[in-house]
């Protein structure tokens, strides 16, 4: 009798562990843990939400803060001071890019700016509401995330130089698109 207890007591105890197995699997990406489990899309592209890690609260502030007044100058139309939060990289393709496409009228991130318009910037709408909620980083890329204007969630890509972040594309991408 007592072998039967025990063993319907072990039985008991691995079927607990399965359940909870079971749990585990059923929740999406169950090793992400942190603010970007607010951005996760059951059957979507999640390919921002796990990239690299989560930031540290300082980085998250300094994304934060170039983000906010980059958004600022976007909407201001403010080419000038657009572009002094913009990646050194980033501009060097923008001014290239407009460089040759307008036949050499256009060599600054600026004028690039000011050329493209909305085909660059979008609908110069500033998409932030507060501080971003999630920034993932690695390998010198970073990737906010904040719920934003519209109800939407909105992503800003960024990139490090020189020790600090940089907006890494001249608008930001609504997820819902």
């Amino acid at each position: 009798m007592l072998a039967m207890v025990l063993l319907l007591a072990l039985a008991g105890c691995g079927g607990s562990e399965d359940s909870s197995q079971a749990h585990r699997q059923d929740r999406l990406y169950p090793a992400i843990t942190g603010p970007t489990r607010e951005f996760l899309v059951n059957n979507g592209d999640n390919v921002v939400q796990v990239y690299g890690r989560e930031a540290t609260t300082a980085e998250r502030e300094e994304a934060s803060e170039v983000i906010g007044r980059w958004m600022r100058a976007r909407a201001a139309k403010d080419w000038e001071e657009d572009c002094r939060y913009l990646s050194q990289t980033y501009k060097q393709l923008l001014a290239k890019d407009a460089h040759s496409v307008s036949k050499g009228k256009v060599d600054t991130c600026a004028e690039a700016l000011d050329y493209f318009g909305h085909q660059a910037s979008g609908d110069y709408v500033n998409t932030l509401t507060g501080p971003i909620d999630s920034f993932r980083v690695g390998r010198g890329q970073g990737f906010a995330q904040y719920h934003g204007r519209y109800g939407k969630d909105w992503v800003v890509s960024m990139e490090r130089e020189g020790g600090r972040w940089w907006v890494a594309n001249a608008t930001p991408v609504n997820r819902e698109t």
